[in-house]
């Protein structure tokens, strides 16, 4: 069959690069990892430029957005994530973030628990479960606050942050000695890390009766 002139000069889609982009997404998580987000967003989206295919990076800009207080923004990308891929867990434990900041708890408790529970991604259980700490340390429930942040640390015991919101949170219900030895463990698990040195920074203030910064 002879094809007709229009099909003749339809345009092919572009071709994704997918290997340069891996180079890019993988230096955003290496940003994100050390809390430059605003670098961080730069190279997931010079990434999505090369490979807009890619759900894992549009993720992981959901996040950089999102830890940079870009709510709105964040919620609209992992909502448009989550709508190709339901199952993908790290882009709603993300989107639960979000809702807490947002102040919507329903929604968060719910994202989270979801994304907490589910098996496919290891780094989405951890996140979702330090993000219900967080959640339930806002709710002044030490207790289950104290569960989920001790959870975080037996998958991840170098997972400093989770030493410092859980101080943070026996600091908050008065119990100061023990944020303080909370804090100390923080602190000599890593001592070098940007937490450890938080929490060693939590200790002092908490000592000269001043409230060490929450997670942000």
């Amino acid at each position: 069959m002879t094809p007709s002139r229009a099909s003749i000069f339809v345009k092919p889609p572009p071709r994704e690069d997918h290997l340069g982009a891996s180079t890019f997404a993988e230096k955003g998580w290496h940003h994100i990892a050390h809390g430059d987000f605003a670098a961080a967003e730069e190279s997931l989206q010079q990434a999505l430029r090369l490979a807009p295919s890619e759900d894992r990076t549009r993720t992981l800009l959901g996040w950089a957005i999102m830890r940079q207080g870009r709510f709105d923004e964040a919620l609209a990308i992992l909502d448009h994530v989550l709508g190709q891929d339901a199952a993908n867990g790290l882009a709603r434990a993300s989107l639960g973030y979000v809702c807490m900041r947002k102040g919507l708890i329903r929604e968060a408790h719910q994202h989270l628990t979801v994304a907490e529970t589910q098996t496919r991604d290891a780094k989405a259980t951890l996140y979702a479960g330090f993000y219900l700490g967080l959640l339930y340390s806002q709710q002044r429930d030490v207790i289950e606050a104290e569960r989920y942040f001790r959870r975080t640390l037996s998958l991840a015991p170098n997972f400093i942050e989770a030493y410092y919101e859980l101080g943070r949170t026996f600091w908050t219900a008065g119990e100061l000695q023990e944020a303080e030895n909370v804090w100390r463990g923080g602190n000599t698990a890593n001592r070098f890390s940007a937490w450890g040195k938080r929490c060693a920074a939590a200790i002092r203030l908490a000592r000269d009766g001043k409230e060490p910064p929450s997670f942000s």
